[in-house]
């Protein structure tokens, strides 16, 4: 490819984050092999196709994404147009708690007028369809921690993931919502208006800088962002096989505290958190709800139950279909 030195670090994340298949994983192994983003464009096909889980096709889909240089520099201006901040895991605004992630998206969009994600996230996660009780929990928990410092994370969903947002915004607090699809396709469509108050005092991210439907792969994939940005991920409700059981996963994954309610009365959003804290999470009732704040304001309190990927935990999710 001619003309590499006028590219920029962005622009080289960008080009990579547009290729088909690619992802984070393989990202870091040719950053590995190559030492920067640059260098990855100036390598022969052969050395990249011999490469751990690399092939001639995708070797060829990386190599020949240069041509694309000129139409990617242009959605980077469109995006920019918009108030779209695009950040690439060089960029010190990117959030440091994803650049740990072994599958960190390569390109991060941002709106909103949160400048700085804090460290201090939490995500509240569960189902569509909660319980009366359940969205009482939700909205309970998601002030009290905003009263006690903390951001609240989930994925601008129905059900919990609104009550976790809308309790948090109701009394000032900060709070996050990671998508699905890009900024155009707020899924949701419900969920617009809730988006836009969202923007006026914390942010909003997705992982995807070109048009995107929302998918049932999308989702799964946006919830290791959700867990990835927080501390901590806590379910209020779910069924075995839920959405929010990803997220879980994700943090247990990532070696993330995994918090559950513990329903005093069983019903089918009860199995759920039920199975997470079989498998460590740490429990609170309904009514303990300043137990798991203060657990999460002294994370010594969780550290026996961040267990990690264990072998047990991971046949808990084996079998989820999403």
């Amino acid at each position: 490819m001619s003309h590499l030195e006028e590219k920029t670090r962005l622009e080289y994340w960008f080009a990579l984050a547009s290729v088909e298949d690619l992802g984070g994983m393989r990202i870091k192994r040719l950053l590995t092999r190559f030492g920067s983003v640059s260098r990855i464009f100036e390598a022969e096909l052969p050395e990249i196709a011999r490469l751990p889980s690399f092939n001639p096709v995708l070797a060829s889909r990386i190599l020949t994404v240069a041509r694309n240089f000129p139409l990617l520099q242009e959605r980077l201006k469109a995006l920019n147009s918009q108030n779209v901040e695009v950040l690439c895991p060089e960029d010190a605004t990117y959030p440091r708690q994803l650049k740990s992630l072994s599958d960190a998206p390569a390109i991060l969009c941002r709106v909103g007028k949160l400048a700085e994600v804090s460290e201090q996230c939490v995500a509240i996660v569960g189902s569509k369809h909660p319980t009366i009780e359940g969205i009482q929990v939700t909205l309970g928990l998601a002030i009290r921690l905003v009263e006690a410092g903390f951001t609240v994370v989930s994925g601008v969903a129905i059900g919990v993931d609104t009550n976790a947002h809308s309790g948090a915004l109701g009394v000032d607090g900060t709070t996050i919502g990671v998508l699905s699809a890009d900024f155009s396709s707020i899924y949701p469509p419900e969920n617009r208006e809730l988006a836009a108050k969202i923007y006026e005092t914390g942010c909003l991210f997705s992982e995807h800088p070109f048009p995107t439907t929302p998918s049932p792969g999308n989702l799964i994939q946006r919830n290791r962002l959700i867990s990835g940005l927080s501390m901590a991920t806590i379910v209020i409700e779910s069924h075995k096989t839920g959405g929010a059981m990803h997220t879980a996963r994700y943090a247990q994954l990532q070696d993330r505290p995994v918090l559950a309610c513990r329903w005093e009365t069983h019903h089918e959003l009860s199995e759920g958190p039920l199975a997470l804290i079989k498998t460590g999470a740490f429990p609170f009732l309904p009514t303990e709800l300043d137990k798991a704040v203060e657990a999460l304001t002294y994370p010594e309190h969780l550290e026996r139950h961040t267990l990690g990927a264990s072998s047990k935990q991971m046949a808990l999710f084996e079998t989820e279909k999403g």
